[in-house]
């Protein structure tokens, strides 16, 4: 989304709202480094940005929703997600280096770039489908939430089996 912003430039009002929804697409670095995040819906980002005597600043809110799998059980997992967030634009005078700053282009701001560097920040790196999930058995692969395995639980290392006959004695 390119927010045109030569009402602000111009002096003719101090705030411009904006709203819209946004799905990232493959070649995005959202889907990137979340390649295992689906989002079942548009991204819906809604705010404002403002001038006072100068001093610019971006106002989002946002909320999607999202499905992925369980890190421990590999379930379908869905959720939800709103967080707001602001940034600062800055004018020709500062350097371009700076990563804390928005930039105006052509009397034009891209809102996306904000939006997805905030989402690499917010989405949860490892998501579970419910916080005492046990997840799966290492030797046969039984999802453990769903009842144990035949499997043996301890077993004895095998170069150390020679000890246990020292037990046994």
């Amino acid at each position: 989304m390119i927010l045109d912003m030569t009402p602000i430039l111009d002096a003719v009002t101090d705030r411009i709202p904006f709203s819209f929804s946004y799905r990232p697409g493959e070649d995005s670095v959202v889907s990137a480094l979340f390649p295992d995040i689906t989002f079942s819906s548009p991204i819906s980002c809604s705010g404002f940005v403002s001038d006072r005597a100068g001093y610019m600043s971006l106002h989002a809110d946002v909320s999607l929703s999202y499905e992925t799998a369980c890190a421990r059980c590999a379930e379908p997992v869905t959720g939800n997600l709103a967080f707001s967030f602001e940034k600062d634009i800055a004018d020709s005078s500062v350097s371009r280096d700076n990563d804390d700053y928005l930039f105006i282009e052509n009397q034009r701001l891209d809102l996306v770039d904000p939006l997805e560097e905030q989402l690499l920040l917010e989405l949860p790196t490892k998501t579970l489908c419910r916080e005492d999930c046990k997840g799966l058995c290492g030797r046969c692969g039984q999802n453990l939430n769903f009842g144990d395995c035949d499997c043996k639980k301890h077993e004895v290392d095998p170069r150390l089996a020679v000890l246990k006959t020292l037990l046994d004695k």
